[in-house]
């Protein structure tokens, strides 16, 4: 039974594949405003091609999905959410922009978990609230100081929405891995001299590729991993320096 629902989810994820690759190639201009959805909805049906990349995703993340969280509605749903952010992360990569829509359709998928988890609505009100409003801070603290956009709205959009999605503490966990992860990119790309320490590095793809870690990480392992991370490292500063002040006492 369940490798005939394996094979089902690789069918589908297929044709998702398909499907993501060209709304994103359709919805790229329409964000710029160099078409309107007349022409969106009339155009999505031309050129429809075959990705491979998309594909490979699709069928390895919609199979973990299953395999990790069954047979739930929760399942579905993640399955739906990745397809948007896959969405999110090649435009805003490319072209350092988040399409509203792409906001419009985590918020419905939001509500449509909030239905099926009435006894969670006031974590997930509080998840938006503090995802959005930390990257708020941030945006407006970076132009306040720096005179400089640090943080795009379309972040701080992203960021309310999914936290619409996943409630306080995980939409907490996304922020400090998309964080981590933007500062390793970051570091590693400073070093192959492929990005200087001016330019600008688009934030969505960090918060996709969080997002995606929640989604087979539980929240309270990851806090838990960070926890002893940091007591090891404060605990070795601590040694260096007491062996410092020894050696030059």
């Amino acid at each position: 039974m369940n490798l005939i629902v394996y094979v089902i989810l690789t069918i589908i994820a297929i044709l998702c594949g398909q499907g993501v690759k060209h709304i994103e190639k359709k919805l790229i201009p329409l964000s710029l405003e160099q078409i309107n959805y007349k022409e969106f909805f009339k155009n999505i049906k031309k050129d429809f091609k075959f990705d491979i990349k998309y594909t490979i995703i699709l069928v390895l993340l919609f199979n973990l999905l299953y395999y990790f969280h069954g047979n739930m509605i929760t399942t579905y749903l993640y399955m739906a959410l990745l397809l948007v952010l896959l969405i999110v992360f090649s435009i805003d990569y490319k072209f350092q922009i988040i399409p509203d829509e792409a906001h419009i359709c985590i918020i419905l998928l939001s509500i449509i978990n909030m239905i099926f988890h009435l006894n969670n609505i006031l974590d997930y009100l509080l998840g938006a609230l503090v995802g959005g409003g930390i990257f708020f801070i941030i945006s407006y603290l970076s132009y306040f100081i720096l005179k400089k956009e640090g943080m795009g709205f379309g972040d701080v959009k992203l960021m309310a929405s999914l936290g619409l999605f996943v409630g306080v503490k995980n939409i907490l966990v996304i922020t400090l891995l998309s964080f981590l992860i933007g500062a390793i990119v970051g570091i590693i790309l400073l070093i192959f001299k492929k990005k200087d320490k001016n330019s600008y590095i688009p934030f969505g793809p960090f918060i996709v590729i969080a997002t995606i870690f929640i989604m087979f990480i539980p929240a309270d392992y990851i806090i838990e991993v960070y926890i002893s991370f940091c007591s090891m490292l404060g605990t070795k500063i601590t040694d260096v320096i007491y062996c410092f002040m020894e050696n030059n006492g």
